[in-house]
């Protein structure tokens, strides 16, 4: 860190540091803060301060490559108010007043930048500015800018600002592996398992950190298990399916799910159920309701799975709400929580069930 002070006297006099970097530890989904114990110090300086002098601190990625830091800026005996900024965007991620101690997490990765305003109150005195960070055997390589959003995002429940971050991620940097990873999870809480299983191979190919390494190798085995063994002509029909209807062409999925279902196939009980819920998912798209009503609960009565009955209620529920049966997407979607979501279906399911009640409140 550097400082410098004005020559003018009498006036506000502004110090500029150059620092840190940082990181956000993700643990699965949603994301937690490292615990205290974990940070060290990686840069501290004391500065001296007359009454209502600021200093200001500019702390960018490329100073120190981590994945988390906090920023500690010490009073002592005096009081400071301390304002911190994200430089892109904007954002105002810190601001307190008239305190002795103030500790701020800051998430971070490739392309972050943070403008920190230290300001005196009162009396003279001196201030502690530290940058605490991972030990310095565990700084790891930091995930990008838009992940990071994005896991912000999700750990603040808007699940859908999450995965439209990690979408634009992966066009910023097509290699992004952690970006794949999270979109990964998206897709299997959305039953689209083989698009799910093409990012988590892709991903465990790329530079993966290691929490997120290991999180991919979970969901690789968990995928497993949800993608019923299928011969290739229809392992082959359920990734298009499943890629027309995340890019919201319902048409082509429900004529290529239809082939599937009339080719004469072996198919069991449990692909039969996955491909009626696919049907059901892209004529409730082609606003087809009834039909989409039809196919879900085909998908119900041929389902042999508990997990993915309740993603078959959740789908009901959405399409019940959509045709604004409340009552009857209240009983769905209480009926998918009771039996278990995937954790961004169940947000999802809670977020939808709360204006359901609301409505229902005004209505009475």
């Amino acid at each position: 860190m550097h400082a410098q002070r004005p020559a003018a006297a009498g006036t506000r006099r502004v110090r500029s540091a150059l620092a840190v970097g940082a990181l956000l530890v993700l643990v699965v989904c949603p994301v937690r803060a490292a615990s205290p114990g974990v940070w060290e110090s990686w840069k501290s300086e004391t500065f001296s301060l007359g009454p209502r002098e600021s200093l200001q601190v500019r702390v960018g990625f490329a100073d120190l490559p981590v994945r988390a830091w906090r920023l500690v800026v010490d009073g002592g005996e005096h009081n400071l108010d301390l304002t911190v900024l994200r430089v892109r965007g904007e954002v105002l991620l810190y601001a307190r007043n008239d305190e002795t101690l103030h500790e701020v997490d800051i998430p971070w990765g490739r392309g972050e930048e943070v403008i920190a305003v230290v300001t005196n109150r009162e009396h003279p005195g001196a201030c502690v500015v530290n940058l605490m960070g991972p030990p310095r055997d565990q700084a790891q390589a930091a995930y990008s800018y838009l992940v990071n959003r994005a896991l912000e995002a999700y750990a603040g429940g808007r699940r859908l600002e999450a995965e439209e971050l990690c979408r634009k991620a992966l066009d910023a940097d097509p290699r992004d592996a952690e970006a794949m990873v999270l979109t990964a999870g998206f897709r299997r809480d959305r039953g689209f398992y083989d698009q799910a299983a093409a990012l988590v191979d892709a991903a465990l190919g790329g530079d993966l950190a290691p929490e997120m390494r290991t999180l991919a190798a979970d969901m690789r085995a968990e995928l497993l298990t949800l993608r019923a063994p299928l011969p290739v002509p229809l392992r082959d029909g359920v990734l298009a399916a499943e890629t027309d209807l995340a890019k919201g062409r319902p048409g082509p999925a429900l004529q290529t799910v239809d082939r599937l279902l009339a080719g004469g196939l072996d198919l069991g009980a449990p692909v039969k159920s996955r491909l009626q819920l696919l049907r059901g998912r892209a004529l409730a798209d082609l606003g087809r309701g009834f039909e989409a009503l039809d196919a879900y609960t085909t998908a119900l009565q041929l389902n042999r799975s508990r997990a993915d009955e309740a993603v078959i209620y959740h789908y009901m529920g959405r399409l019940y709400l959509g045709m604004e049966n409340l009552l009857q997407a209240q009983g769905a979607y209480t009926m998918a929580l009771q039996i278990g979501l995937p954790s961004g279906l169940d947000l999802q399911t809670r977020e939808d069930l709360k204006r359901i009640e609301q409505a229902l409140q005004k209505q009475r």
